[in-house]
């Protein structure tokens, strides 16, 4: 059923709300970005858990909030167990990788490639423990199927991304979807994704081809550069692909909210379905406004090492220049002290920024033009489903596969 379809459909339509605060996320993020400086990021789980709590709480399916009953102390356990999986893989891949490429190279290309598909099943697993975290009406979301079948199925079309430039990105999305969907269920009702990959190339080709467009006039222009041995033939198609790099931000935030709208117009649970009319601009504001704060934040904080770098050079004037003492390795204390705790508040503030900006902005702007067909189909769902444990989530945390 299209979104048309779905708008004009006769079913009640739920409406969808989120209903928290901007200051008060701000000041939830800010402070457990601090808390994780001083525990020396180990708060980060207890955060991650504050974080879905916040926007599972404030988000209203027909006036009910969702529920996310997972702990931090889950987090870390799951973590932690996880970390003594990965460390062994981890060095073994680097001593294999090491022995095998004496002898051929990129014969560690295997090694790395089962690397990726275990970040997959990784992200497969996270995804499960969030689910069975998250509860409805005091009906618990859960999920089955294998991680390692998503994980092989997620690496074949993968391998089709680089040969076709990644036009094959709509359908992969779409078969990895419905995967996911059809192991996913509430109480005993179960989900399925209706959406295709045509749907999905249809809404974001034009945007895919153009932001190929600067890539390939940047490496076609030092193509021509090096094969005629002069920087004119090749300095028109440079100059415009660095120009048009600059819509990538634009392109990316049209992308990003097609492919929200498509991918939530496709779920279905039972008879219930979901409409999702998120504009093509509602994330480009969104975005931008993120890229100049941090452009403002890296700004601040290079004026800030260029203030201590001055300090240090006049501190070494007495000691035959600052040259001088970094040679003789008698830099002060405070200066590698200074250095270091900028570097660490710099990070800090972007991490900030991501958070606000990619999480909690664009939660918002996609929850307030998502609507519910037909919620009554979920009235008399029963409970069912067993909670499974944060190694998934540990997984991919140590993978660095995100919240």
């Amino acid at each position: 059923m299209s979104a048309a379809a779905l708008a004009d459909a006769p079913d009640p339509i739920a409406p969808v709300t989120f209903t928290g605060q901007n200051g008060v996320f701000r000041r939830l993020v800010m402070r457990g970005a601090l808390l994780e400086l001083a525990t020396f990021g180990f708060y980060r789980f207890w955060l991650t858990t504050d974080i879905r709590r916040h926007l599972w709480s404030h988000t209203e399916i027909d006036g009910d909030a969702l529920e996310y009953i997972g702990r931090g102390k889950e987090l870390l356990l799951g973590f932690l167990i996880a970390m003594a999986v990965l460390a062994p893989l981890f060095l073994l891949n680097f001593l294999l990788g090491l022995e095998i490429e004496r002898f051929k190279a990129f014969a560690s290309l295997p090694l790395y490639l089962f690397l990726a598909a275990f970040g997959q099943f990784a992200a497969y697993r996270a995804r499960r423990y969030r689910l069975t975290r998250t509860v409805w009406r005091g009906v618990r979301f859960w999920m089955t199927g294998s991680g390692w079948s998503y994980a092989w199925r997620s690496m074949l079309w993968a391998l089709l991304l680089f040969p076709t430039l990644g036009f094959a990105y709509p359908w992969r999305s779409a078969a990895l979807e419905r995967y996911k969907l059809r192991h996913t269920l509430y109480g005993n009702l179960l989900c399925r994704f209706e959406a295709t990959g045509w749907q999905l190339f249809k809404r974001v080709w034009w945007v895919w081809l153009l932001g190929l467009l600067p890539i390939l006039l940047l490496v076609g222009g030092v193509v021509a550069t090096a094969v005629s041995g002069g920087v004119a033939a090749g300095s028109g198609a440079l100059l415009l692909g660095g120009v048009l790099l600059l819509s990538l931000p634009f392109l990316h935030a049209i992308r990003r909210a097609r492919e929200w709208a498509w991918w939530a117009g496709g779920i279905r649970f039972g008879g219930v379905a979901v409409a999702c009319h998120l504009r093509s601009g509602s994330l480009i504001g969104v975005y931008w406004k993120l890229i100049g704060l941090v452009l403002l934040v890296i700004a601040v904080f290079s004026a800030i090492a260029a203030g201590l770098a001055a300090a240090l050079f006049n501190f070494g004037a007495s000691s035959g220049g600052l040259p001088a003492m970094i040679l003789a390795r008698q830099l002060p204390v405070w200066g590698f002290v200074a250095f270091a705790a900028t570097y660490l508040l710099l990070i800090i503030a972007i991490g900030v920024l991501l958070r606000i900006y990619t999480l909690q902005r664009v939660w918002r702007r996609v929850v307030a033009e998502c609507a519910v067909i037909d919620i009554e189909a979920a009235s008399n769902v029963g409970a069912a489903g067993d909670v499974v444990t944060a190694f998934g989530e540990g997984l991919a945390d140590g993978l660095d596969f995100g919240l």
